[in-house]
């Protein structure tokens, strides 16, 4: 029998041991300053950061705003909606009234709705009452609720009530109402010659690839693809009746009800470039060739007609246009020669090549702004202003008329990325420089019946780039072994983002104190959703590539760093390293350079590296997916070795226990969890759609490209996701296919934009290698897939519970089109949409937290269900 004391001595022992065997929670990584110590600055260096927008005239509400003129007599200004209205608005006094409303005829959905607007040069004055009027382009359906995408372009003069004090609606003039097959590429673009006095209209084409024959490179058909120049004063001493009617481009509405194309009401010029005695030809085209030239400007001093117009798959374009042009589309996109259309072997009037084109890769929608002449800002003087409406950059351009050299400059980023009460999805639609010198910028959302913005851009004080040199930064104790210094955490992902093959490294400096002991120092945890990060919070990724035969040996490309800045707004910037992998410099713009190629140890040709630019970084860093990605519950739900402990951990676990993630951790089961392709572990399926969520969910998400309905984000149901068994949406997209079509990989529009490098390939940008291993697991997957998958007999909401966006699909039994309508518990209709296809990503921002009825109708079947706003 032992001792007390002995048994007590005995007792410590077993316990000292047993403790000593647990392992000491990490200690945390140390102190770090925001902005990774001070040495990022608050907001995005360089040209960009020179500049900002405000918006400053916040009461004011006009859905859709596309276009802004001058009201002659007075500080007023027209401000044109998209849904068929036009207001009368007084910045000085934040006041808006309606003058004119055409809701009743006007077709709004897709690229429809009131494109253009001019006032008669005459508006305002009082000898002439005749010219008291106002001339709109639009798309007209006798039903303008029915989704059908087929209608008319029209445009129409309508008058004004100097009683009432607005246009009269029933006043109409039908100038042209021209049949068109396709909602899309309608133009716009409508002004007045201050010169000669007539009304200019660009006009696009029929939309469709199987409509480019019909309504491209002929004077004999439909007022398509070109810019019309027409006398609506009707002088006789300048201009002749006209002698050629419009026709449908190949065959008329189905209802007869619907009516005819025609044109009448106005003449034509004398000496417009192609002259029909015979009436074989439309001799209102002053151009042709145009493809979607939404935006068109004419700047007094020089003169000159400046066309923005939207391409298909290679180029957007900014050109001059003179009399007789042919701009060359469809056989050209921009500098490009067509890969469907040849030239013709005659072609109509002279060839002219744009002044100026950029890759769809750098935006795929070209919004024009005209020629800058104010003084408030002198260094953007004689530039043309232009936009980019998905990816939400604003340009400025100089063009020399002796070189033809052309140079651009970056004004703002990304218009996403200010952070700005926007409405959901924005995209800049008009740029508007003022008689004061201020530069007005209108802004739409997803909803065209919501209120959009009108901005104005501001100088601001210039902020300097941080070092110049990435050994100046602070960041790495020794660049060669790549040690970080204190307070920077490593992390990994479960599914990497495929990058040409190369090896990446990734750490965050979290700002603290040393310890991980207040909110502000802390992350704002989500189980499913985006992580909230303080601000100042500095992500760091490293990219090198193989080389040579060794399986080790790794040379460095870059460094790359995204900072979350001040005011809710994000910026990126990359160091590109030398050749001798000694130090990296600062780059000031994108970059590409080619390196040896090794695979399984063996040289296998070049491969061309390219370095973003500092707005490429917010191509996929956008404000709608919260800037960070990656760094998420379920991409984080694995292990990871830290040298600092000696300790490999869940990196949920590791964040936890040193108290940064702010979430009492429990154990990795209890957590969603992403697969890399290679991990057995998890079904073929989980793995793809992990690569989908890291690879294509930036863009592909409710909020992200407008009219296209995919969300690849891990935690939305397959059914949700809307790609199997769904049709493309695209114009790059070949028509009729699938998006997903089960059992047959090399039919579906996803593996065959995955599998290319051309201009329709997937991701659009940074890829140009194709991941083999990824394309075998996709066809695997793709090939093992039912044919009933992805189908869905009833309605769904997702998710609900809701915060932002929910996600909806209509029972595929059901046709379309659909409407929606949500009540609150009281019954008030408080918000509405109508969409054409089965899903529909349904935006919740403007709806305060509660309970909501929803009602889904089709004309013949209605359903509700109850849904919560978080």
């Amino acid at each position: 029998m032992l001792k007390p004391i002995a048994f007590l001595s005995l007792l410590l022992l077993l316990t000292f041991s047993a403790l000593s065997l647990v392992q000491a929670p990490p200690a945390p990584p140390g102190p770090v300053g925001p902005y990774l110590n001070g040495i990022f600055p608050t907001r995005a260096p360089g040209a960009s950061g020179a500049w900002g927008l405000e918006d400053a005239w916040p009461e004011l509400a006009i859905p859709s705003p596309l276009q802004i003129i001058p009201f002659p007599g007075t500080d007023d200004l027209l401000v044109l909606s998209k849904r068929g209205e036009v207001w009368r608005v007084s910045l000085s006094s934040q006041t808006q009234s309606l003058v004119l409303d055409i809701k009743d005829r006007a077709f709004k959905a897709g690229e429809a709705g009131t494109t253009s607007i001019a006032l008669h040069p005459r508006f305002g004055d009082p000898t002439a009452p005749e010219h008291q009027e106002i001339f709109v382009f639009y798309r007209y359906k006798p039903n303008p609720n029915s989704w059908n995408e087929k209608g008319y372009n029209r445009l129409s003069r309508f008058r004004w009530d100097g009683q009432a004090q607005r246009f009269s609606p029933g006043s109409e003039q039908v100038l042209i109402q021209q049949y068109d097959r396709s909602t899309w590429h309608n133009g716009g673009g409508l002004f007045f010659h201050p010169d000669d006095g007539f009304l200019y209209l660009a006009l696009g084409d029929e939309g469709h690839q199987q409509y480019k024959d019909a309504s491209n490179q002929r004077l004999d058909r439909g007022l398509f693809g070109g810019l019309i120049r027409i006398d609506v004063d009707n002088n006789p001493d300048r201009s002749h009746p006209i002698r050629r009617q419009p026709q449908p481009a190949e065959w008329g509405p189905e209802d007869p009800d619907w009516g005819p194309t025609f044109s009448q009401g106005y003449s034509i010029p004398n000496d417009n470039p192609w002259q029909s005695p015979d009436s074989s030809a439309l001799e209102e085209f002053f151009a042709i060739g145009l493809r979607s030239p939404y935006s068109t400007s004419f700047d007094l001093p020089t003169k000159q007609i400046w066309v923005a117009d939207v391409g298909q798959v290679l180029r957007e374009e900014v050109s001059i246009i003179e009399r007789g042009d042919n701009l060359q589309w469809p056989f050209m996109e921009g500098t490009a020669s067509s890969e469907t259309h040849n030239r013709p072997q005659e072609v109509i009037g002279q060839e002219k090549a744009p002044l100026f084109e950029y890759s769809r890769e750098v935006g795929p929608c070209i919004i024009g702004g005209g020629i800058y002449r104010g003084a408030l800002y002198p260094n953007l003087g004689g530039k043309y202003l232009f936009a980019d409406y998905i990816k939400g950059f604003i340009k400025a351009l100089e063009y020399d008329p002796v070189s033809g050299e052309t140079s651009e400059e970056l004004i703002i980023a990304n218009v996403k990325s200010l952070g700005l009460s926007l409405p959901d999805n924005p995209g800049i639609t008009g740029l508007f420089p003022q008689p004061d010198g201020n530069i007005l910028v209108t802004v739409q959302g997803n909803e065209f019946d919501d209120a959009g913005k009108i901005l104005r851009l501001t100088a601001e004080e210039a902020v300097a780039d941080p070092p110049q040199l990435l050994s100046d930064l602070g960041v790495f104790t020794d660049l060669t072994a790549r040690s970080v210094s204190d307070g920077i955490l490593p992390y990994t992902v479960n599914a990497p983002l495929w990058s040409d093959g190369a090896r990446k490294q990734r750490w965050a400096a979290i700002p603290n104190d040393g310890q991980y002991d207040t909110p502000e120092e802390q992350i704002g945890f989500s189980r499913k959703g985006d992580w909230a990060f303080p601000e100042g919070t500095v992500f760091i990724k490293h990219f090198e590539l193989p080389v040579g035969s060794s399986p080790q040996a790794f040379a460095p490309l870059e460094t790359r760093f995204f900072i979350l800045g001040a005011e809710g707004r994000g910026y990126g910037l990359t160091y590109k390293w030398n050749e001798e992998g000694t130090d990296a410099v600062l780059l000031q713009s994108g970059a590409q350079a080619d390196y040896a190629l090794w695979e399984n140890g063996a040289p296998a040709g070049t491969q061309t590296w390219e370095f973003p630019s500092r707005a490429q970084c917010l191509d996929c860093h956008t404000a709608n997916a919260g800037f960070v990605l990656g760094v998420k519950t379920h991409q984080l739900n694995g292990d990871l070795y830290y040298p600092a402990s000696g300790q490999t951990l869940n990196q949920l676990d590791y964040l936890s226990q040193i108290g940064v993630l702010g979430h009492a951790f429990t154990s990795p089961a209890d957590y969603p969890k992403s697969y890399a392709l290679t991990d057995d572990e998890a079904s073929l399926g989980l793995r793809v759609r992990s690569y989908l969520d890291a690879n294509c969910a930036p863009c592909h998400r409710p909020g992200g490209i407008p009219e296209i309905s995919l969300d690849f984000r891990f935690q939305t149901p397959l059914y949700l996701q809307n790609m199997v068994s769904q049709p493309v949406r695209s114009a790059n997209s070949g028509a009729g296919r699938l998006i997903v079509q089960p059992g047959n990989h090399a039919a579906s529009e996803i593996w065959i934009r995955d599998a290319s490098l051309a201009t329709n390939q997937m991701p659009p940008l940074a890829r140009s290698i194709i991941d083999e291993a990824y394309l075998d697991k996709l066809a695997e997957w793709i090939d093992g897939l039912p044919a009933d998958a992805g189908q869905v007999d009833h309605w769904v909401l997702y998710p609900n519970p809701a915060a932002q966006w929910l996600s909806l699909r209509a029972p595929d039994s059901w046709e379309g089109p659909f409407e929606l309508a949500a009540y609150n518990l009281n019954g008030q209709l408080v918000q509405r949409a109508a969409f054409e296809d089965h899903s529909y990503f349904f935006a919740l921002q403007g709806l305060p937290a509660g309970a909501y009825l929803l009602q889904l109708s089709n004309g013949q079947q209605q359903a509700t269900e109850r849904f919560i706003v978080q």
